[in-house]
């Protein structure tokens, strides 16, 4: 709702998606009663360290916090960029700081090139590989030019100690460039990776014949790499990506418990196949992209100049859905939604044997025209 002008948040749910819709559409966001029920009221330390971070590529942005943390209104700056370092809390992934600075990056003033250190992969968000993976691709469709635009692991930290090092630059653009998205295609091959931590090298291998296992069932053309690394946690896991021949992405990852976590302890030929089913369900869902890349997409298409915009996804997720809610609230763009029928197949005929997949959607909308304009002419 619109207090005075100012869009009105209650809780801390989807804390991220109102500051980087505010920050893109500057308009300024209220948020109320955050954890305030809870024994541990109001901002957690990651939450406020993204903060920090919004603060630290742009100018001019007024950030009030009250006493308990629990409120917080935000007023958006100018996106600056340039180069940077931050320290992202342990408490999360690099991969909650870096996705939305992947929505961030294109509208700053100038190119971004920051240097992130933390945990790089962690069972609550993407980890880098997987971003790398799902979101750069479609970014390039988006920035058109790609000059400039690189995601680099120089180190790989697991929790609880993290120690990673992850370098993202990032071109600017004045616009981003409509498109239609229908052809997700057919899966041409699976690549991936399969990564330790200070554990017997040997454990990397089990996790990549047991995904490979499961893989090879539906696919031959299937090549994993092997990554022994010697950080300051112990951990491993499998990053999995399926690329269909029409270039779409799809991804999937699994990993070891973190230490001192309250779980079973999972064994590594257990890991890579909840890597590799993971990955067939997402492929199952269908879509011309994965879950990950659903919000980051419907966001460069509503910011693209006055055009339609088409793509076809699988079901939505319940955070793309509430992105879609947000999209409307701060730039008044809607979706039309309608349900995907392929073509040359007709639906009569169809039974349990010969569908494909689930069930698709079709999401159109029109750009809202939006300009870089601190960037100026290009």
């Amino acid at each position: 709702m619109e207090l005075g002008g100012i869009l009105t948040y209650e809780g801390s749910n989807f804390f991220r998606q109102r500051l980087i819709l505010a920050t893109l559409s500057g308009k300024a966001v209220r948020i109320r009663n955050i954890r305030a029920a809870s024994e541990d009221p109001g901002l957690a330390e990651h939450e406020v360290n993204f903060i920090r971070l919004l603060d630290c590529i742009s100018n001019g942005s007024s950030i009030e916090v009250n006493e308990t943390g629990t409120a917080v209104l935000y007023k958006p700056g100018v996106l600056a960029g340039g180069r940077l370092d931050h320290n992202c809390s342990n408490q999360r992934g690099i991969g909650y700081f870096l996705e939305p600075l992947f929505m961030l990056a294109p509208f700053c003033k100038t190119p971004l090139n920051i240097t992130l250190k933390g945990v790089t992969n962690n069972k609550l968000d993407p980890s880098v590989d997987m971003i790398r993976s799902s979101l750069m691709p479609v970014l390039k469709k988006f920035l058109v030019v790609d000059d400039g635009l690189s995601l680099k692991m120089l180190r790989r930290g697991l929790p609880p100690g993290g120690g990673g090092v992850v370098v993202f630059t990032c071109p600017v653009r004045r616009t981003l460039r409509p498109f239609q998205w229908e052809e997700s295609g057919k899966i041409k091959r699976i690549r991936g990776i399969s990564y330790t931590s200070r554990v017997a090298p040997t454990v990397a291998n089990r996790m990549l014949d047991a995904a490979k296992g499961e893989f090879l069932k539906f696919l031959t053309d299937v090549y994993l790499t092997v990554e022994n690394s010697k950080g300051s946690s112990p951990g491993f896991g499998l990053c999995a990506v399926a690329e269909t021949n029409t270039g779409s992405f799809i991804c999937a990852e699994a990993m070891s418990n973190a230490p001192g976590e309250e779980a079973e302890t999972k064994l590594p030929e257990d890991v890579g196949r909840e890597a590799a089913w993971g990955l067939l369900e997402e492929i199952y869902r269908g879509g011309c992209v994965d879950t990950l890349c659903q919000p980051f997409v419907l966001l460069c298409m509503a910011l693209t100049p006055k055009d339609v915009s088409k793509i076809v996804l699988g079901p939505l997720a319940p955070y793309t859905m509430h992105f879609l809610r947000h999209l409307r609230d701060f730039f008044q763009v809607t979706f039309k939604i309608d349900e995907y029928k392929e073509k040359n197949f007709s639906f009569s005929d169809e039974t349990p044997e010969t569908r494909t997949g689930a069930d698709k959607l079709l999401l159109t909308c029109i750009g809202v025209g939006y300009a870089n304009i601190s960037k100026g002419q290009t």
